[in-house]
């Protein structure tokens, strides 16, 4: 046996790389790094601020440990200045402090065309997630009030977790270089969400009726949920608009002239996901076999995100309850609860758009400031900017809203407040999809379910939990319903405490 086979494998796998991080040193022969002396709670973060310049798009630990030893550090070195058993212990820990990789610069500033395109195209998802509500009262007319009900909160339910769970492995993949990876997952979801949509339908028939109209409503539901994921990630939004427009029309005709069209709107409407979904797959699986380079497996790909999948999953499952447990059981006879929450589908777009705006504005402020101090008053105080804005972005089309349903002598007291309910949740979802992007879904699912449960407790309590067959006062309900949601968004905010302001996450 050699002496190279009881070497240990990450050693063996670090000469490949080793001469290159020596050869990226600056220092000449005889010239060492000189650090000044400097206050610190923790001399790793002196160490990390110091490689930072060399190592600051490292893909992995692996490379930093090359580093870390062509600059003479040693295993003793790492357990006696810095507290971990070796050099590779250390530098896992140095590259999860040095943070994600920075994109390079796209040279366009804000006021570029392309970068207000890039917001556009963001801004109109929430007009695309409302693209189909117009089919829903010709499909009402067919399988009935209860059914669609039925129907529309168990397709949205399992939709909305099939797509998170997509969603985020599909853009891991692609963060990783992965594209291949990345088409196989988008083009199994949207082949296989449908056909459990369609599983979970003929139970619900089964089990309440509804008839084979059901079974279609649930089963395109979800195909199309799937099939704006799939154009949403490969940024063909322009697409999914030009599929639905003629459900939309469709649908809009039949509300305006009448019962002899619902055929047609109905037809419409599925002939339009049927296409999108058709586009959907195809692109999925063109971008699949249009990329190149090896990539791992799928299967171990995925290994190491099965923790993050079943997250996501958890947190996809408590949105839908969060929203739904309360809509639910008005969506038979109060018309005004029932169609507070489309101010907020409508503007969702926006609450994406200033999350994914969030990150790039705290980058700057950090390069900005010369404190921590600073920067800590500054993050929170740009944090408080974006809850505002996604905020006013739904007070105003539920004022108008509010306005046109009191015109047509609807709205109630009930009404007002649920709507400014979901006008709140504007500002959760914003916090919501900042916890999303730290993985903080534990804390996410928690703080859903406490909410979910203060609502429904309280409700049962005072005798208005129309889940629990409790109706009694909707205003109440109602209230109760706006309170769990400002504690929502209390705890959310109390969850980005520790991470908000740590600079290093925006470096």
């Amino acid at each position: 046996m050699s002496l190279d086979s009881d070497v240990d494998p990450n050693r063996r796998r670090l000469g490949s790389i080793m001469a290159a991080a020596a050869a990226t040193r600056t220092t000449g022969p005889g010239e060492h790094t000189v650090l000044l002396p400097k206050i610190s709670t923790d001399p790793l973060d002196d160490l990390v601020e110091r490689v930072r310049p060399q190592l600051g798009r490292a893909v992995d630990s692996l490379h930093v440990a090359a580093a870390l030893e062509a600059d003479g550090l040693t295993d003793r070195g790492a357990r006696v200045e810095y507290g971990y058993h070796d050099v590779f212990a250390l530098a896992t820990e140095v590259f999860r402090r040095l943070g994600p990789i920075l994109p390079p610069a796209r040279g366009a500033s804000a006021r570029d065309p392309r970068a207000w395109r890039d917001s556009l195209r963001v801004i109109a998802h929430g007009p695309l997630y409302v693209l189909p509500s117009t089919a829903f009262p010709a499909v009402l007319a067919i399988v009935g009030r209860r059914s669609l009900v039925l129907g529309l909160v168990l397709a949205s339910t399992l939709g909305w977790v099939y797509a998170g769970a997509a969603a985020h492995a599909a853009y891991r993949m692609l963060g990783l270089g992965r594209p291949r990876s990345a088409a196989r997952i988008l083009t199994a979801a949207a082949v296989t969400a449908p056909l459990a949509g369609a599983v979970a339908g003929a139970v619900l028939v089964r089990l309440t009726g509804g008839g084979p109209a059901l079974l279609a409503m649930i089963t395109c539901q979800v195909a199309y949920q799937l099939t704006s994921t799939v154009l949403v990630i490969y940024r063909r939004e322009q697409w999914l608009a030009l599929a639905m427009t003629p459900a939309f029309l469709a649908g809009a005709a039949y509300l305006v002239l009448g019962r002899g069209l619902r055929p047609w709107s109905v037809a419409v409407a599925a002939g339009c996901v049927l296409a999108g979904f058709l586009v959907a797959v195809l692109l999925a699986v063109h971008r699949g076999r249009a990329a190149s380079g090896p990539e791992p497996a799928l299967r171990v790909a995925l290994r190491p995100e099965v923790p993050a999948l079943l997250g996501v999953s958890a947190y996809g499952l408590c949105s839908a309850v969060l929203l739904l447990h309360a809509e639910a059981p008005y969506l038979l006879g109060r018309l005004d609860i029932a169609i507070a929450a489309a101010p907020l589908i409508l503007t969702m777009g926006v609450v994406e758009w200033r999350a994914e705006r969030f990150r790039p504005r705290a980058v700057a402020l950090v390069r900005r400031v010369e404190r921590p101090r600073e920067f800590v008053r500054g993050v929170w105080l740009l944090l408080g900017q974006e809850v505002a804005i996604c905020l006013l972005a739904p007070a105003v089309p539920a004022a108008a809203l509010l306005a046109a349903l009191a015109y047509l002598g609807l709205l109630s007291g009930a009404g007002i407040v649920m709507t400014a309910a979901h006008v709140a949740l504007g500002g959760a979802y914003l916090l919501a999809f900042l916890l999303a992007g730290r993985e903080r879904f534990g804390w996410l699912c928690a703080s859903m379910l406490a909410a979910i449960t203060v609502h429904v407790g309280l409700g049962a309590l005072l005798g208005a939990a129309p889940l629990l067959g409790r109706p009694g006062s909707a205003l109440v309900d109602t209230s109760l319903y706006l309170g769990s949601v400002l504690l929502l968004q209390a705890l959310f905010g109390l969850g980005l405490v520790p991470i908000l302001g740590q600079a290093r996450h925006y470096r």
